[in-house]
């Protein structure tokens, strides 16, 4: 059995310990002492990292009341010898905050109004709380968020105590525990009561500021994302930056940003669709001009085009546009991006299976594809091949067709 000082005061960040047992956990050493401040990973919560004897702890687990502490190397110390341990603050006092502000939205949400928090979960950069309500308005998402800071500057005190099953029964708990006997409960002074094995701060000015971030829905429940304390100012300060520099590339106010930013999509769209109409006009004319110059066989033309810059998109436009004319055959391909794409097209008054041709074709250099009788489209092959991808398919096509 492990002493648990971080149930006494979360707080304290060092101590000295007794090597009760040294033990491997997955290829790792692990050392179980008679008390640590190390904080196990349980109810959402991550683990404390930090040094024991001089190594680094890298996972805390809690297992049939002994709390053990898995190192990154092996440790000098031996069973017996008394060390000294530290955790590292920083990431325990970012995971009080978390849990701390926890407790106070999810009591808020149930008090104000009578949404029940299903489960949590306390991450790296981000913390969530799932509500058994499939989404939250706007103006109810404004008001928590609002009310919640408002509870954290009353700098209520938050305190930890254990109670036995008879006094439990007195407690306004917003859930059961899920054991029995000497229970742990975390008290937002009067105005929450949760059964909880966690860290917490003194005080819920500690836990401010509170952020909701973005809400999901997850079947018939809500996943709010929320940061608290110092996670929350950092995601202020990145933001506010972001929102400055933005400004600055406008030469205007921050608060001018949106109605630029929103003009400046309209100006893109706008520019965007007199650039797809010119590129239609140009491909109209680079079609006319092949047609111009195409091979001729009894009345049909072949046409075979080779681009190293034109889009798949392009490609499938020129296409489109050749099967407009009657008795055409194309081989197009294109070496944009270094990606080989090839298509392959016919009008409807001719009964050439351009698909057949294709896989054909691209079988005979180590790859696979087909198509429609009309129309296929493959790849798939070196950029190097293009060129004689489509002089296969033009011997295919000029000994029968041209």
């Amino acid at each position: 059995m492990t002493q648990r000082l971080d149930y006494l005061d979360p707080y304290q960040q060092r101590f000295e310990a007794e090597v009760v047992a040294l033990l491997e956990r997955e290829g790792k050493p692990a050392a179980v002492l008679n008390q640590t401040c190390f904080y196990p990973t349980s109810g959402g919560q991550l683990h404390d990292a930090g040094r024991l004897g001089g190594v680094a702890v890298i996972d805390v687990i809690a297992e049939q009341g002994a709390i053990l502490h898995v190192l990154a190397d092996a440790p000098s110390f031996a069973v017996g010898d008394v060390v000294a341990g530290a955790i590292e603050w920083a990431r325990r006092y970012d995971h009080m905050q978390q849990h701390s502000g926890q407790h106070l939205l999810s009591q808020l949400l149930h008090q104000r109004f009578g949404f029940e928090t299903v489960s949590v979960h306390f991450g790296r950069e981000e913390s969530t709380l799932d509500l058994d309500v499939p989404a939250l308005d706007p103006d109810i998402w404004a008001e928590v968020e609002r009310e919640a800071n408002t509870l954290a500057y009353y700098a209520l005190e938050i305190r930890a105590y254990f109670v036995d099953n008879r006094e439990l029964a007195k407690l306004p708990l917003r859930r059961p525990p899920a054991v029995s006997g000497q229970i742990r409960i975390v008290e937002i002074d009067g105005y929450d009561y949760s059964a909880c094995g966690g860290t917490h701060v003194r005080t819920t000015a500690e836990i401010a500021p509170i952020k909701l971030l973005h809400q999901e829905r997850r079947r018939a429940q809500t996943r709010i994302t929320f940061l608290c304390g110092m996670r929350a100012l950092r995601d202020y300060q990145q933001k506010h930056r972001l929102l400055l520099e933005s400004a600055a590339l406008f030469s205007t106010e921050p608060a001018a940003v949106p109605a630029m930013t929103q003009r400046l999509q309209s100006q893109v769209r706008d520019l965007q669709r007199q650039t797809a109409a010119l590129q239609e006009q140009l491909l109209a004319y680079e079609v006319a001009e092949l047609l111009a110059g195409a091979r001729r066989s009894n009345g049909m033309a072949l046409i075979e085009s080779l681009s190293a810059d034109r889009s798949a998109d392009a490609l499938k436009q020129m296409a489109a546009l050749l099967r407009t004319h009657s008795q055409v055959v194309g081989l197009l391909a294109s070496t944009a991006g270094d990606k080989l794409t090839v298509i392959f097209c016919r009008s409807d008054d001719l009964t050439l299976h351009v698909g057949d041709l294709l896989r054909d074709t691209l079988a005979a250099f180590g790859g696979r594809g087909g198509g429609r009788p009309e129309y296929a489209q493959g790849g798939g092959l070196p950029v190097a091949t293009a060129a004689d991808v489509l002089a296969h398919a033009r011997s295919q096509l000029l000994p029968s067709t041209f």
